[in-house]
């Protein structure tokens, strides 16, 4: 069989705002909509805007930013409600899904016929397409569904209007052999209709299960940025680019712009890349067993299966492990000045730094206390807003009795606030904060889950 260039329709954007903590401001969404184009996917899937006045807003906020780069897909079910929401959104393509397994009919339709269903999926499409709509179907929960079933199902929607179809294995049970079976079934039933399959993570074969698929006749593979996804998340859009380009040699992204997104994606959904990560991950290329470092120094291919460098990072020789002393954990802060971190600039009190991998190599953890004493008058602020890719705490202790005395205004997300201590402000990692001192005197802690501030920052996209 002749295979097709496989496209990507990248789901985070709506997969994302189904996991667990995972909320996408408009802000945040065009960021990560403008870096996928960047990264060459063909689609960006964002939300289901029939849900509420809020996500139509943000689906159109991401078309508008995307100026026609790239379509944008809005997720429906097989209502003409939902469809005239995507419509009004603006998107060019409508992702239509109904369930028709017994599973799905009893806990969704019950006392709907598979008939009556059929008849949803053809009048949802004509009515897309009544509205200028492109269409892709799904039929939910494809891998346990009859498959006479779904073609009969995927065969109406063809009929309707419909410009491609897509095998969902909702639950992730799928193996790569029963993938590749039912792909060129599906593909033999469609023709040269595009096919697209959107894979779950819940066994740990949506990637293997991905290629496998593209193997057997699919030419759209569904992804999100580190995976993430309902439960387990879906295929992993990165580690997918870099086994496409492993397998067929296809020019990557830019390996920084990859890394960025990956970031960016977890901290905005609070749900960082693990370690381990393949491509993305800290320890991606990181070499630590002496025989490893040895043959690595003289011959990266020896324990490398891609250069690191086409992803931007270079590779790393040795772990990086705790001081084996314990005497060596306590740090006696030095000062530091303002400008040694970014956004900053001088202000009230001098700076210590508690911790951070300078002082203690692989804590992961950055901490300053400030002195702050009283003044007449504080200035109008030293610090920018930032966002850090991982979460962090303000801490304010006033010099009165019980910590009082101390007053600061916070900035979260736009949002300001007067914050008298004792108090503390939690940061979720990717919110826009600062603060700065309006009266009294006391100390202000700073504690970011990072081994160096710095690093830890997020720059707007394009900046």
């Amino acid at each position: 069989m002749q295979q097709r260039q496989v496209k990507i329709i990248d789901a985070t954007l709506r997969e994302g705002m189904q996991s667990a903590g995972g909320t996408f401001s408009v802000e945040q969404s065009i960021e990560v909509a403008l870096q996928l184009a960047g990264c060459g996917v063909a689609t960006v899937e964002c939300g289901h805007p029939g849900i509420g006045s809020e996500e139509l807003y943000r689906v159109s906020a991401v078309v508008d930013a995307l100026e026609g780069r790239i379509p944008v897909l809005g997720h429906a079910r097989a209502l003409e409600a939902d469809v005239d929401a995507v419509a009004k959104s603006g998107a060019e393509w409508v992702g239509i899904f109904l369930g028709v397994n017994p599973l799905s009919m009893a806990s969704r339709m019950p006392g709907c016929s598979r008939d009556d269903l059929f008849r949803r999926i053809e009048e949802s499409v004509s009515c897309a397409r009544e509205r200028g709509l492109a269409v892709r179907f799904t039929v939910e929960d494809g891998s346990r569904t009859d498959l006479e079933v779904m073609l009969e199902a995927n065969a109406i929607a063809l009929a309707a209007g419909a410009a491609r179809v897509c095998l969902s294995d909702t639950v992730g049970i799928l193996e790569p052999t029963r993938i590749a079976e039912v792909v060129q079934s599906l593909r033999a039933a469609v023709g040269q209709a595009d096919l697209e399959v959107h894979l779950h993570d819940d066994r740990g074969l949506a990637m293997a299960n991905a290629l496998a698929a593209m193997d057997a006749g699919a030419n759209w593979i569904s992804t999100s940025v580190n995976g993430l996804g309902e439960r387990a998340g879906i295929v992993d859009l990165t580690t997918l680019l870099a086994n496409l380009a492993y397998r067929d040699g296809r020019e990557l992204p830019a390996g920084e712009t990859m890394r960025d997104l990956s970031r960016r994606v977890g901290a905005y959904s609070r749900s960082a890349p693990d370690d381990r990560r393949p491509v993305v991950g800290a320890n991606a290329f990181r070499h630590v067993a002496k025989l490893h470092v040895t043959a690595v120094g003289r011959d990266p291919e020896t324990y490398e299966w891609i250069d690191p460098a086409r992803f931007g990072v270079e590779r790393v020789l040795g772990g990086n492990p705790l001081p084996p002393v314990p005497n060596e954990w306590i740090v006696n802060p030095p000062i530091i000045s303002a400008e040694e971190l970014r956004y900053h600039r001088a202000g009230p009190g001098d700076r210590f730094v508690l911790v951070d991998e300078r002082f203690v190599p692989g804590s992961g953890q950055y901490c300053i206390a400030r002195r702050i004493p009283r003044l007449d008058e504080y200035g109008a602020g030293h610090v920018d807003e930032h966002v850090h890719h991982c979460d962090s705490l303000f801490v304010f202790l006033g010099a009165d009795d019980d910590y009082q005395g101390l007053r600061t205004e916070v900035s979260l997300d736009g949002e300001y606030f007067t914050v008298q201590s004792p108090a503390s402000v939690f940061i979720p990692a990717g919110v826009r904060h600062s603060y700065r001192v309006v009266g009294g005197a006391g100390t202000y802690l700073n504690y970011v889950l990072a081994g160096d501030y710095n690093s830890s920052l997020l720059d707007p996209v394009g900046v």
